[in-house]
């Protein structure tokens, strides 16, 4: 019969519980007000928008990029950008606008 050390159990349990918190932390929800708010910066570069945000749910731009990104509350965020992000912001479904983000 194999015996476990007390400590080699602590051990493991805390090994399961960190793996776990990180698979969390890697599973962000981008689709929320929060999430937008937290990350948008005035200086992004599209590179960089795609990188934080993702692929937009739709393109809108004729001339500039107009992304429009679906959140879970049914609300959208729409950034206008070229080479830098010139404007972002929070829509309600009828595309009135709740908040200016940038």
């Amino acid at each position: 019969m194999i015996r476990i050390s007390g400590q080699l159990v602590l051990f493991i349990a805390f090994v399961f519980t960190f793996a776990a918190a990180c698979s969390q932390e890697d599973e962000v929800n981008r689709n929320t007000l929060d999430y937008f708010e937290t990350h948008l910066q005035l200086d992004m570069s599209h590179t960089k928008l795609i990188a934080v945000f993702g692929e937009p749910d739709k393109d809108l731009g004729s001339g500039i990029h107009i992304y429009v990104y679906n959140l879970d509350d049914d609300t959208e965020v729409w950034v206008g950008i070229t080479d830098n992000l010139l404007y972002a912001n929070h829509v309600d479904k009828n595309q009135n606008l709740l908040k200016v983000l940038i």
